[in-house]
This record gives structure tokens, sequence and C-alpha cells, in this order.
């Protein structure tokens, strides 16, 4: 019996073995730079990755310096193939000239599936592939144009000013604050209300139905699972097997709890005919634009092209899922770069006033010409790494310039901006927003903080609405200063999806003469 176990046994390990290795030597075979690929995990970077030696932000720092001469070279994730491109102009081409050969981005695959949280997720922008995700981008883009983004600087406004009180009884107690736990509460709100039409204050409810499920949807620290990441590997790596065992891309119940209040928001929007020049209502004029019309939209679009309902439910969603965490997460690396370098926040501090005055009401037009403002988010975002890689799925084949190497339809592409930022800014190795200054000449495309090319972040120009007027209500009033808690350097935990330590800080109210 024991005889029969070990061959069994033996007989997977073998399986597994040859599954995994059997493309390992491939770039090599084939003319084409190479960090070799070694049983179970690949090349070096995942060997670090898995053993916890480097970061989901920092996998690739060591790998790449072993390629000094190089523009791009390959790497084995597990069995797969993937491309890294160092190189400044081969990185435009990939992301932007030939950006017909890269159309899509690296998604989990829930196709088929018939459980109705994946339905809605699969229907993500960021899930959708080739001329179905040109077909939704076209439909929502309207969206997020600056004149119509305008009507909803009032209702983060509101939610900005819930700060004010926070910081003023932090100020008075000496209390230490963690940055992405307090900004996650504004940024919570904001979406809540421009993108739900729901009114919150998650600051006096903390424990609130809405906030709870959010935070288990995002698997904030305290509410994912340890088994989270086991779940996602399976996801990637084995789509049907997900299948069979189950595994869902979100939390039980967190989407279904959204679609829910989106479906209950939109009946009762078409009933009374109420608005609030809110997300859901700017989706509801697309999508009514495209139901009106007999054949096709001016923008080409056919009405049946598209699940109009699973259209809106799924990118008034997105627009939640995407864009809670990672301000709260931008906003709490902006209050590390403030404590960090005292002068960024004086001169960020001195703009605001210059700009808005005394004004009591903020204007889009004054968060415009925020210009510094604006540089010390975009640096924050480049320096930390937050965003360091932008990755895109070869949809037909491309021959590489001056090769003869070509990568294949189906190969991950990751371009790594941290690379040619030499190219771009004029102090790239120093946290120093006037790399950003247009006097400085900087080439903005060694900043990949939303993205680049068709696929770049839809609700960037949101972002910088809500991220300047948080920005705006914590600089007025208050001064940002280091505690005995915070930590020297940020370094990010993929367990935690967030800095080991936090980013700890407290508040000081400033003196009128400030």
């Amino acid at each position: 019996m024991l005889v029969e176990i070990i061959l069994f046994l033996l007989t997977i390990f073998l399986g597994l073995y040859f599954y995994i290795t059997k493309h390992f030597g491939y770039f090599k075979a084939n003319g084409f730079p190479e960090a070799p690929g070694t049983f179970p995990f690949g090349s070096e970077h995942m060997w670090d990755l898995m053993m916890r030696k480097s970061s989901f932000l920092s996998q690739f720092d060591d790998l790449v310096k072993k390629f000094p001469d190089e523009k791009c070279f390959g790497i084995y994730n597990f069995r797969v193939r993937d491309i890294v491109v160092k190189d400044l102009e081969l990185a435009k081409m990939i992301l932007i000239k030939e950006a017909d050969h890269f159309i899509d981005r690296p998604a989990i695959n829930l196709d088929g599936s018939k459980i109705e949280s994946d339905k809605i997720v699969n229907y993500f922008l960021t899930q959708l592939k080739g001329e179905q995700w040109k077909k939704v981008r076209t439909v929502v883009s309207p969206v997020f144009t600056s004149g119509k983004l305008k009507m909803m600087v009032p209702h983060v406004q509101k939610c900005a000013e819930n700060l004010d009180d926070v910081f003023a009884a932090a100020a008075a107690s000496g209390e230490i604050l963690e940055a992405k736990d307090v900004f996650g509460k504004y940024t919570l709100d904001a979406i809540a209300t421009s993108g739900f039409g729901i009114e919150s204050n998650s600051f006096k409810e903390p424990n609130s139905v809405f906030r709870q499920t959010a935070l288990r949807m995002v698997r904030a620290e305290g509410y994912g699972s340890k088994l989270d990441l086991v779940k996602f590997f399976v996801l990637i790596v084995s789509p049907k097997l997900a299948k069979l065992l189950g595994i869902t891309m979100m939390p039980s119940g967190t989407v279904e709890f959204f679609a829910k209040i989106i479906k209950q928001t939109v009946e009762q929007r078409r009933e009374t005919g109420k608005r609030r020049n809110d997300i859901i209502d700017l989706l509801l004029d697309e999508i009514k634009k495209i139901e009106d019309e007999d054949d096709t939209t001016e923008t080409g679009v056919k009405k049946e092209d598209i699940d109009m309902e699973l259209a809106l439910i799924s990118n008034a969603l997105i627009f939640f899922f995407a864009g809670f965490d990672t301000s709260s997460l931008t906003l709490a690396t902006v209050i590390f770069s403030f404590m960090d370098k005292p002068d960024i926040q004086e001169k960020a501090r001195q703009e605001i006033e210059e700009v808005i005055g005394d004004s009591d009401t903020i204007t889009a037009d004054h968060l415009r010409d925020l210009k510094y403002l604006e540089n010390v988010i975009n640096e924050a975002l480049r320096f930390y790494g937050i965003v360091n890689n932008v990755q895109r799925i070869c949809t037909k084949d491309y021959k590489i310039p001056d090769t003869d190497f070509s990568i294949t339809k189906g190969m991950i592409v990751n371009v790594l901006p941290a690379c040619f930022a030499n190219e771009c800014f004029f102090n790239p190795d120093e946290l120093d927003p006037d790399n950003f200054d247009s006097n400085n000449n900087p080439n903005k495309f060694g900043f990949t903080g939303f993205g680049q090319g068709p696929r770049n972040c839809i609700g960037m120009r949101y972002a910088y609405i809500a991220l300047k007027l948080a920005l705006v209500r914590t600089l007025t009033k208050f001064r940002v200063v280091k505690c005995e808690e915070t930590v020297d350097k940020l370094q990010f935990d993929l367990s935690k999806n967030y800095f080991k330590g936090g980013v700890m800080f407290r508040v000081e109210q400033l003196d009128r003469e400030d």
C-alpha cells in the first residue's frame, strides 16, 4: 500500500513538474534574453515574491539590474511566459502607437459563470476585452468629462468638510491618526454621494452596514481572509477549477449588496425624475441616448450591443470599487510626503491660500488651478511606486523593432516606468514635486499613476477632484506632523494591501498668523 501511495504522489509531482517547466528556456531558444525559470515558481523575481523577500511593488527591482543593456527580456511566472519592458520608446510603441496589438488588460476569467456577482464583475471596464470593452468605454466616457464632473464638486466638498471636525478634535486631544483609515472614511462618503446618491458620514457611523460591506469588498485589513491569496491564485491559474469549487472574485454578498442599492436608486430616479447630477444620473443619460436611437448612436454603438442594465450596475460599481481604496491609499502617501518633507507641505498650503483664499465655496476652477498640489499627488504616486507596472496582453503577434523576436498572442507585457525615469524627470531619485513642473520639461509618459494609452483610468479627473478637496481641507487649518509611531520608510505589504505599520500622524491647528 505504501508503495502505491508513493508512486501516486510521485506521478502527481512529475506531472506538475513537467506542466510548470514545459516552457522554461523558451526565450533563450528563440534568441531573446531571459531570466531563467526554476521549478516551481519560475524566474528569480517570483522566488523573491513567494519567499517574501520582496513585495508586489518591488518584485522587479533586483531583476532589472541584471539586464542593464537590454531594452526588454523574458520572465517566467510559474509556467507563464511574460515580457518585461525597460525602454521608453518600446513602451510608447506598446501602450500607444501599436496599442491595437495590446488592447487588453490581464483579468480573471469569469466567462460562463452563473454566479450573479461574477456576471456583474465580468462587465467591469477593467475586465472587458476587445470590441466589447471599446463599446462600453464609448458609453461610459462622456460621464467623466470635465464639464459633467464639475456638477459633482459640491457633493464631494460636503464630505470633505467632515474632515474639519475630525482634525480639530485630534489637534485638541493630541490623538494619533492613521491616514488610510481617516481618508478611507472620506473617500467612501465621497463616492457614496457622487456615485450612488447616498448621503453618509462614516466618521459618525463607522460601523454602518454600507461601510462594513465596502471594507469587506476591498478586503481591507481585518476584513479579508487568510485564504484570499490562495483563492486569487486558483482564480488566476485555473478558472475552471475555481468555478468547480465555487470560488468567486468578490467576497460573498458584497457585490449583490451594492447592486441592489444601485437598482433601487435607478428605479427611484426613473419613477420620480429626480436628479442629483451624480454618476447614476449621467450613466442613465448616456444609456437613454442609445435606447432612444432607432439604429445606432453617433458613436456607432447599437443598443443591442450592450446589456444596458448590466453596464449601468457594473460601471457604477467599478467607479466605487476602483476609487474608494486607491484614493485613500494615494492620500496616505501624500500625507507621508508632507511629513517627510515639510517644505512641500508649506508650499502646497501657500498655493491653496493664493488660489482659494477665504472663499467658502471651492469650485472646479479653483481645483484646476492648484497645479503644485497636483504635482505633489503625482510625485507621491510616482516616487512610492503605487502603480509601477503597466500590464497589457498581446492580442495579435507583435515583432519587437530591431529584433527577430515576436511577442506572441496571449503573452503579458510588463512596462516598468521606473526603468526610464531618468529620461522623463530631472530629479527622479528624490521625492520632488518639481519633477512635474512644466519648466523642467517632464515627459509624463514616465508617470503611470493612472495608466497610459487607450486603457488609462477613466476616473482620473474625478480622482483629482476628490484628492485635492481632501488635501485643501487638511492644509487650510491644520499642519500634518510626525508622531512616535510614524515609520521611517514606506514598505508595501501585499497581504495587507497597505504599508507595514500604516501611515501614523498627528495634526496641529494653525494659528491665524500661520
